[in-house]
């Protein structure tokens, strides 16, 4: 059902199937962000470090492997929401630390990590993609509730993730516990969903000929065959492999059946797209992850950004969390879920 408001598009699909397209919301000019960017619910003055305190942190994963993390906290106003940081493939925590300094300045207790056999400790090659949805995703939320129930049960969690940080969510243990989501470049990662054409004959040669070929000569995927970040584990990378190259992605894949369940998701989810991502994650693979929630007692609203909305000739697949998006991207997609989800504003939160 379709609830159309302003310039925004909120809807709640009950399809079971994955369509090809999705109905969108499209920001293309510079007058629709301004309308949302000013709804009073934040300040949106520039934080200093001041304003967010950063503390190391090791919790385990639900499968009980230890991970390694970073809380950045409000330190000169209550925190009135937690939110889980969930990361892209390949691409280390640190570089979402400006925006977890800049989420905890508003008042939210951030949680950034890595997966297993990322970051600072290296690449693991048994390390599978299928622990990082399932045991690592779900280990954040875990320790995210943790913190959110200290002082008091209704503080509100906000999952923020950013390609595999979103991609992974319909394996997530505990989705009924998430409030509010939001999702930028994630996309269900099947190489027959990219656009017909260069785009689309590059993504299947990526997941089928190119990943298999670098783990056998190296033992990894390397950063440099990504096209930047990390090396990948060459497990993870395989799992990867042999999910894009399935029409069902993940769900075709024996190892995860039992732990697709979008439907426990209750809250309301809010999927970007960037519409010059189109190598990483284009309208029609976001729109596929959407679908996956079509059941869930929740609700789904798909928006798609055109980097002239906010004055960029470009942005991508990695350009939100950038500072150079502080000052117009940030601010518009946390207005956009603070305005859907009333516990996220600072009024209805309560301090921890």
């Amino acid at each position: 059902m379709n609830h159309l408001s302003g310039n925004r598009m909120s809807f709640t699909s009950s399809a079971a199937a994955i369509p090809s397209t999705y109905a969108r919301a499209t920001l293309e000019s510079p007058d629709q962000v301004h309308l949302h960017a000013h709804l009073p619910f934040q300040d949106e003055s520039d934080p200093q470090d001041a304003d967010a305190g950063m503390g190391a942190v090791q919790f385990a994963a639900t499968d009980g492997h230890p991970l390694h993390g970073h809380w950045f906290v409000p330190q000169h106003r209550a925190t009135h929401a937690v939110a889980v940081m969930a990361p892209a493939t390949g691409v280390p925590q640190r570089y979402y630390h400006a925006f977890a300094r800049w989420l905890a300045a508003r008042g939210y207790a951030v949680l950034c990590f890595d997966y297993r056999g990322m970051g600072a400790r290296g690449a693991s090659g048994r390390t599978g993609m299928r622990e990082w949805v399932r045991h690592d995703l779900s280990g954040a939320l875990a320790c995210a509730r943790a913190r959110s129930t200290q002082n008091d049960p209704h503080l509100p969690v906000l999952w923020v993730g950013h390609s595999l940080g979103g991609n992974g969510l319909p394996l997530v243990q505990g989705l009924e516990h998430i409030n509010a989501a939001i999702t930028l470049g994630s996309q269900f990662g099947y190489w027959g969903l990219w656009p017909r054409g260069w785009h689309r004959q590059v993504t299947r040669v990526f997941y089928g000929r190119w990943v298999p070929l670098c783990v056998r000569l190296t033992g990894r995927l390397p950063g440099w065959a990504l096209g930047g970040g990390e090396a990948l584990p060459a497990a993870a990378a395989m799992d990867w492999s042999r999910w894009g190259m399935s029409p069902g992605y993940f769900r075709d894949d024996p190892a995860c059946a039992g732990w697709y369940q979008p439907d426990q998701f209750q809250g309301h989810m809010q999927l970007w797209s960037i519409d010059d991502d189109k190598t990483f994650g284009p309208a029609d693979a976001v729109d596929a992850l959407a679908a996956c929630f079509g059941q869930s007692g929740g609700q789904v609203e798909r928006l798609h950004l055109h980097p002239r909305a906010v004055g960029r000739k470009a942005v991508g697949h990695f350009g939100v969390f950038q500072r150079a998006a502080q000052a117009q991207i940030w601010p518009l997609v946390l207005k956009h879920i603070e305005a859907k989800v009333p516990l996220l504003r600072p009024s209805a939160g309560i301090a921890a």
